[in-house]
């Protein structure tokens, strides 16, 4: 949800001839991101289907395992954005 703004903010501090530059390393660090957070799905996946012999059920197991923790990197990043718009708003705007 917020790619598209950190990218156009990025690309605003480059001079012209450095913006494909830029350009092809936020596509770069995107796609790194994706196969990572792929592979570790994949990981948790196995892990929390291991020791289980019927594959659908392996699957199963390792899914809701991957939505647990998932959920809870949710729930750990709203909870530091609402707390850093806490800390924002009690600092003096000595802008």
């Amino acid at each position: 949800m917020m790619y598209n703004n950190t990218m156009t903010l990025g690309l605003q501090q480059l001079n012209g001839p450095q913006i494909s530059d830029g350009n092809a390393l936020f596509n770069m660090l995107q796609q790194y991101a994706g196969s990572i957070g792929t592979a570790a799905m994949a990981v948790i996946i196995a892990i929390g289907g291991a020791g289980i012999q019927n594959g659908a059920t392996a699957v199963l197991s390792g899914s809701r395992l991957a939505f647990i923790v998932l959920f809870c990197f949710t729930v750990a990043i709203a909870l530091l954005a609402f707390a850093l718009l806490a800390s924002l708003k009690r600092q003096p705007s000595g802008r």
